[in-house]
């Protein structure tokens, strides 16, 4: 039976000695740790239960992370069942965050590089428990080997997953369920909203790869049209913001030397596979207009491979499954695609399609926060539907010529915006963003009781 960590909620007091012994077992920098504690019902609500769960790495039975991983940084170690991160191969890139339910791996900014939890292999390798077990004050948290019937866990706050979490989490005690009688810090009936993931996801961290996604659309489409006669590309200015392209995608990396890493797990990472299709078309497209503009066939194959590219991009979101898949999102750069190349090749059938496609979604997504009372940014949904669709709209319906380039301008506009709010929408799973859901959903059932209470206090 592998190993597994063995946690009861009903003896953790949320002291932090788990955390402070993982950071200095790991020698961990004292603003990090591998492990973390959430409490649930921090706001100590009547009638809901107050409780700590501890989490690190689960190392799990089908570990996201080492899947996601583009550059083959993760291993597991089959005696202990150990996840492990190499670090000499890790790029720093934070995808195995962003596809880890759990916020197990952890990213350092000042050595550019993810960490995460090791089971403290090196302890077991000397008949030892991981330090965070060994040092637990009250005997919360243990380790040791369990059934598979045994792990998991119904303990609202911990995600679900299919994955095979290695971690025993023991039921509440009818203990922890009474009221706790003691004076809530904000007035009473209160819905607590999901809290934000810690991975890191937003449009502050991702700013370069709003750009980056934003441009390798706009270069895709661009050569996609020089295979009409409507457009030509110098191929000097492609060279220019190919540079710019691949530069603001190397930005997010933590260490830039081990890029060519990036390319090693085309068999099961979308970002692998992105980058291998993007730095393709960039290639092909290249010699295509710099050696053999004349040569539709490369041409064709370039453009192929570009939509390629932005079908892996948008693919590569798809590990953050609190977020909608991004082929339902407005901002999809494979729709940005094909809708520039309708808009720069003068075809009004094809970015009409997609243009009212776009239009449609990001509606239909504003009419949803609406109904669910999540940011709907008025002003900014008025700037993205003027320059993105009602100016260009206007300016092509008119028709002058000398107005073309002020419609493309709106156009990109638009679509920068687009992908801004989609980077500002973005969620991933994580314990902490589960508790707010199962807080929220605990207190909305709770309510009715509540309400009979108060009118029978006032009887």
């Amino acid at each position: 039976m592998p190993n597994s960590f063995l946690f009861d909620p009903n003896r953790c007091t949320g002291c932090g000695a788990c955390r402070l012994a993982c950071s200095i077992e790991n020698q961990l920098e004292p603003e990090y740790s591998w492990r973390r504690i959430d409490t649930f019902n921090r706001t100590r609500h009547p009638g809901v239960p107050l409780y700590h769960l501890s989490l690190a790495c689960n190392h799990c039975a089908e570990p996201e992370c080492m899947y996601a991983c583009p550059a083959l940084a993760y291993t597991r170690d089959e005696a202990s069942g150990a996840v492990l991160l190499n670090e000499d191969e890790c790029i720093g890139c934070r995808y195995c965050a962003w596809a880890c339910p759990y916020d197990a791996p952890v990213f350092v900014p000042r050595r550019g590089l993810m960490g995460k939890c090791t089971f403290c292999h090196h302890r077991l390798q000397e008949g030892l428990e991981p330090a965070c077990a060994a040092l637990c004050p009250t005997g919360a948290l243990g380790f040791g080997d369990v059934t598979e019937a045994e792990l998991g866990s119904g303990i609202a706050g911990f995600p679900a997953t299919e994955l095979g979490p290695r971690i025993k989490i023991e039921p509440l005690q009818e203990s922890r369920r009474l009221p706790v009688m003691t004076a809530p810090e904000v007035e009473y009936p209160y819905v607590a909203p999901a809290e934000p993931p810690t991975t890191g996801v937003s449009l502050r961290s991702e700013w370069s790869l709003m750009l980056f996604t934003t441009l390798m659309a706009t270069l895709v489409a661009a050569v996609a049209t020089t295979l009409t006669s409507a457009f030509s590309l110098n191929p000097v200015l492609f060279l220019d913001a190919a540079a710019v392209t691949m530069a603001l995608g190397a930005l997010h990396l933590g260490k830039v030397s081990r890029a060519y890493r990036a390319v090693l797990n085309v068999r099961r990472s979308w970002l692998s596979r992105e980058i291998v299709a993007v730095s393709g078309f960039l290639a092909l497209a290249a010699t295509y207009l710099s050696l053999a503009p004349e040569a539709g066939v490369l041409g064709g194959a370039a453009t192929l491979v570009g939509f390629a590219g932005l079908l892996c991009a948008d693919q590569v979101y798809s590990v953050l499954k609190a977020s909608r898949p991004a082929h339902r999102h407005s901002a999809s750069v494979l729709w940005t695609g094909f809708f520039l190349t309708g808009v720069f090749a003068g075809r009004g059938w094809l970015a009409a399609v997609f243009g009212f496609g776009k239009l449609a979604l990001y509606v239909l997504r504003k009419l949803e926060f609406i109904g669910t009372g999540r940011p709907v940014r008025p002003l900014v949904s008025l700037a993205r539907t003027a320059f993105g669709f009602v100016i260009p709209m206007g300016l092509w319906l008119a028709g002058p010529e000398d107005t073309r380039l002020y419609m493309v301008a709106g156009v990109l506009l638009g679509e920068l915006i687009d992908r801004g709010e989609y980077y500002a929408e973005l969620e991933s799973e994580s314990p902490r963003r589960q508790m707010g859901i199962d807080l929220e959903e605990q207190l909305r059932a709770d309510r009715p009781a509540a309400a009979q209470l108060v009118a029978a206090a006032a009887d």
